[in-house]
């Protein structure tokens, strides 16, 4: 997940903001030099420890990325395995190993990785599947079918769940969040989304929103429960002043994370750029009691209950959410 750019040199010692700083500008060798920095200072405390080695882990994913769309896949790897040691119960760099390694013929270590995003997630769907194409073109026609038949039950659950849900929401006259949940039970495609994802991030390098928010728009067709798409479009709806959008697309990405930090950061700075600031206070207020140490959070509220604060300030025009 992303933050907006205002938060970014409030999140950390110089290290960390470093680091911060050169990940969002895609120079992913000089943010991990800077993380590593940090991680390696015995003096650095426990909540910029966490945050330093979520920004390399995410640094090394990214990099990886690119490298894999450029052909390199043998860096692809090395960055992912970077990765996993930085942050080894992460599934989804486990599965994302496993994929490129079987890019390169690499079954076995593939297998392996399939296997390891299988133990931290037992209910990741795609690495049961993944796992199960790797034993069938493995020859082992046995464990294929165990892991493809723990495949069908995890989505016949998933679907039996979302369904029933959408059932329980029409019977209490929701439609509109009935429709959601049927959506997701029915036509919703998460791997096909990445390609739309890839080319939204694109633009937000550029600062092309409403470009970035039209290729957003068609992945949470097809994924419309992923938390990091309502944050990207968030970050894009703020940034064209469209700010009640922003605040509803922070709040759903804040809900389908369990209430992970950085939406809910989004969505308290968005309050300040709108100028609501009671609204602000009780985010930044409700960000602290669950991290004290917080530090965009703690200057926020610094800022807001001094006299600094700007009261008189012309509201700046909400816009609309599309």
């Amino acid at each position: 997940m992303r933050l907006l750019k205002e938060i970014r040199p409030l999140i950390g010692n110089y290290n960390l903001k470093s680091g911060v700083y050169h990940f969002y500008r895609n120079e992913y060798t000089q943010a991990a030099e800077y993380l590593r920095k940090l991680l390696d200072d015995d003096q650095t405390d426990d909540s910029d420890r966490k945050r330093a080695r979520h920004y390399l882990t995410l640094s090394l994913m990214d990099s990886a990325r690119r490298l894999e769309s450029q052909g390199d896949l043998g860096g692809a790897v090395e960055e992912l395995k970077r990765a996993a040691e930085s942050s080894p119960r992460f599934p989804d760099i486990h599965y994302r190993l496993g994929r490129v390694l079987e890019m390169r013929k690499s079954r076995p270590e593939a297998r392996d990785e399939f296997r390891k995003a299988i133990e931290q997630n037992p209910e990741y769907l795609e690495a049961h599947i993944s796992l199960g194409f790797n034993l069938l073109e493995s020859g082992d026609a046995e464990q294929s079918a165990e892991a493809f038949s723990r495949a069908l039950d995890l989505k016949h659950s998933k679907t039996q769940t979302l369904f029933d849900d959408g059932l329980r929401l029409l019977e209490a006259h929701d439609a509109e969040s009935a429709a959601a949940r049927f959506h997701e039970a029915f036509l919703a495609v998460p791997q096909l989304s990445e390609e739309y994802i890839d080319k939204a991030l694109a633009r937000l390098r550029v600062d092309e929103f409403e470009e970035a928010l039209t290729e957003l728009d068609r992945a949470l067709e097809l994924n419309p429960n992923y938390p990091d798409l309502h944050n990207y479009r968030g970050i894009c709806l703020c940034e064209l002043n469209r700010f009640e959008g922003a605040i509803e697309a922070f709040r759903r990405s804040a809900t389908l994370s369990d209430g992970f930090v950085v939406p809910r950061l989004n969505l308290a700075f968005t309050h300040i750029r709108a100028e609501d600031w009671r609204d602000a206070e009780a985010e930044l207020e409700a960000i602290l009691t669950k991290d004290p140490t917080e530090p965009a959070a703690k200057a926020a509220l610094d800022e807001i209950r001094s006299d600094r604060r700007p009261e008189k300030r012309r509201k700046v025009s909400r816009g609309t959410a599309r």
